[in-house]
């Protein structure tokens, strides 16, 4: 469908990809990935003729429709959403016309109007409006948006119109560039079953490793100015990538192996006459050798790493009690009460206009309640990232500096760079200005100033929007390894799945806990609920309950089989309960013993300080063995 030749795009002497030759073939799912910066976006706009390549040849088959999705756009329509799905394509604009000149003109009757009348049902226009609420509806919209101007929409709903206009019309190929950025984790679901049925080819630009790897079967890898083209999706990507540096590190292993025996052998015999001839074809040799480069594992330096301790928050984080928030008119939440609970690593799910980033805001403190009570728990510190919120950066300060700072002189400068490489910032890149960075850099840099003098509460809003794959796998691991609670809002698959141990369904003014990983509120949800997607642009959700229709041996079922998790998670919550409290008599006795030999007198008494060293060792291998008992038994909440 589509051929490339030795295409090649560069600034000056900078070259984002250099003579890259492929093809797209008709039924290719195909996932675009690279680190932030690379080209994807570029390579992406050349291929549709939006941008010019410095060099290269692109060849599309005759009549191949394509349709584009590009990050941003500039929305100036001013038909209905509906409309804009309908007729918003170009070629079914252009028959359409046609066809009203023709009956303006009384030719109706004419051959010229019966092609017109095909080529718009092969385009299945007349099935359309069908096709382009249902689209419309998985992608959040409700029946009552379908007829409101679509230039009134923010930009995030109407960058959701074009993705519906795209799904909804003919197209050959599609080019997705970053479509999850504006949907919600509701939405992002539904795009990901909808591409599963796709019959199409698309090549899609993301950073969710679960969404890459369930719905594409084609993996173009753009890094180091090159393109490379792998059968299978991203985890058949990760599998081959791993085995390739497993490979070449062997490989440099064994040649290191060789030169240093060659290079033993020409340092022992070169002052000797007898063993000149050996030692020059060692050399020539250690000459002639190839040299191996093993890829650097990004993420490597994150995995070592052992970030500060956030201290202890009581068990309850932060509570809201009777609380009343609306915006003008619009009332988010009446009489509402909410606690989060230390430990919690807990994602907020609901369609947009739920009220999520409303209640992460108040939790924040950004933004103020009209009612009630909001409370934070014993020796809470809070910490809170957003997208928009730059302007806790300093833009003068070196990336150094900035992240220095939020040590306040605690992180020796060795320290403060082994940080900063676990967010990608190596090398020179320390003493960038702030100011030049890009808003995926700002991001990471935000976030690991949280992490280098970290809070007990983190709350994250959208932590993953702009960073690539690379760097969302580093910020799960470090988010992992964090001891606080954290609640968050992410559209990322992946991010969600790997992270969140609680979950908070928003809805309605209300919140309803399920105390377990994403999965199992997801298969609870889809068991019990049937949902039209339904949240508005501007307005709130409203969830549509399911008529019961389930057999009485089947609602038996699943009567016992809801006692058994109740038993089973009322179990489980009692060992968390039992080993918490465990923890707080060993780290009440920790303190009480390092007072001790804080104190200079107590090292007149050498037994004792021997006793109470050794105590301490056992106490802290203890609390490590805690807390690896209690994050396994959270992953056992059914």
């Amino acid at each position: 469908m589509i051929s490339v030749n030795r295409l090649t795009k560069s600034y000056g002497e900078r070259y984002l990809f250099k003579d890259v030759s492929m093809s797209i073939n008709r039924g290719e799912k195909i996932g675009l990935i690279g680190p932030n910066g690379a080209g994807k976006s570029t390579f992406l706009s050349i291929l549709i003729g939006l941008s010019e390549a410095t060099s290269g040849h692109i060849q599309i088959n005759k009549n191949t429709r394509i349709g584009y999705l590009p990050q941003e756009v500039s929305f100036k329509a001013t038909t209905t959403v509906l409309s804009e799905v309908i007729e918003g394509d170009i070629q079914i604009v252009k028959l359409l016309k046609e066809k009203r000149d023709l009956e303006i003109a009384h030719k109706a009757g004419t051959p010229r109007y019966g092609e017109v009348l095909h080529d718009l049902e092969f385009l299945d226009y007349f099935n359309l409006e069908h096709k382009a609420k249902k689209v419309l509806m998985g992608l959040g919209f409700k029946e009552t948006d379908f007829v409101r101007n679509a230039n009134e929409l923010s930009g995030g709903w109407q960058m959701r119109v074009l993705l519906a206009k795209l799904l909804t019309s003919s197209y050959d190929v599609l080019f997705l560039d970053e479509p999850m950025n504006h949907l919600d984790l509701g939405a992002a679901l539904w795009f990901k079953d909808y591409l599963l049925q796709f019959k199409g080819t698309f090549v899609m630009i993301s950073h969710d490793k679960d969404f890459l790897t369930q719905v594409t079967n084609q993996t173009l890898v753009l890094e180091h100015g090159e393109i490379v083209k792998i059968k299978g999706g991203y985890e058949d990507y990760e599998r081959l990538s791993s085995e390739r540096r497993d490979r070449l590190l062997k490989q440099f292993n064994e040649q290191e192996k060789k030169r240093q025996q060659l290079l033993e052998f020409t340092y022992r015999f070169h002052a000797q006459p007898n063993k000149a001839s050996q030692v020059r074809a060692k050399k020539r040799m250690i000459e002639k050798m190839e040299k191996i480069v093993v890829p650097r594992d990004r993420r490597e330096s994150i995995r070592n790493f052992k970030f500060p301790e956030a201290k202890r928050s009581g068990q309850r984080v932060v509570s809201l009690s009777n609380m009343h928030k609306s915006y003008g008119d619009i009332e988010v939440y009446r009489d509402f009460s909410f606690e989060i609970e230390q430990g919690e690593k807990a994602v907020l799910m609901g369609e947009n206009g739920a009220g999520k980033s409303t209640l992460l805001k108040i939790l924040a403190g950004v933004i103020d309640i009209d009612k009630g009570q909001k409370k934070l728990g014993h020796n809470v510190d809070v910490g809170y990232f957003s997208q928009t919120r730059m302007d806790v950066l300093t833009f003068d300060n070196t990336v150094f500096e900035e992240a220095y700072s939020a040590s306040a002189g605690k992180m020796s400068g060795e320290d403060m760079r082994t940080i900063l490489a676990a967010f990608f910032f190596v090398g020179d890149d320390v003493e960038k200005k702030v100011k030049v960075l890009s808003g995926g850099e700002k991001s990471r840099l935000i976030l690991a100033k949280l992490l280098i003098a970290p809070p007990n509460l983190l709350l994250l809003d959208e932590p993953t929007t702009h960073l690539d794959v690379d760097a969302v796998d580093a910020l799960i691991t470090a988010l992992k390894k964090y001891s606080g609670t954290i609640v968050f809002i992410s559209h990322d698959i992946h991010f969600v799945r790997s992270l969140a141990n609680t979950v908070y369904r928003v809805q309605s003014g209300s919140v309803t806990k399920f105390p377990g990983n994403f999965d199992y509120y997801w298969q609870r949800i889809k068991s019990k609920d049937s949902f039209v997607p339904d949240a508005s642009a501007g307005n709130f959700v409203k969830k549509i309950k399911q008529q019961d229709s389930k057999p009485r041996g089947q609602a038996f079922l699943d009567h016992k089989a809801q006692k058994k998790r109740k038993s089973n998670n009322t179990k489980v919550a009692k060992q968390i309960r039992v080993l918490r409290k465990e923890k707080e008599g060993l780290e009440l006795d920790r303190n009480v013993k390092s007072r001790v030999l804080s104190n200079p007198r107590s090292y007149h008494d050498k037994d004792r300080t021997t006793e109470y060293g050794k105590v301490l060792k056992e106490i802290k291998i203890r609390l490590s063995d805690i807390d690896k008992e209690i994050a396994k038994l959270k992953d056992s909440f059914l």
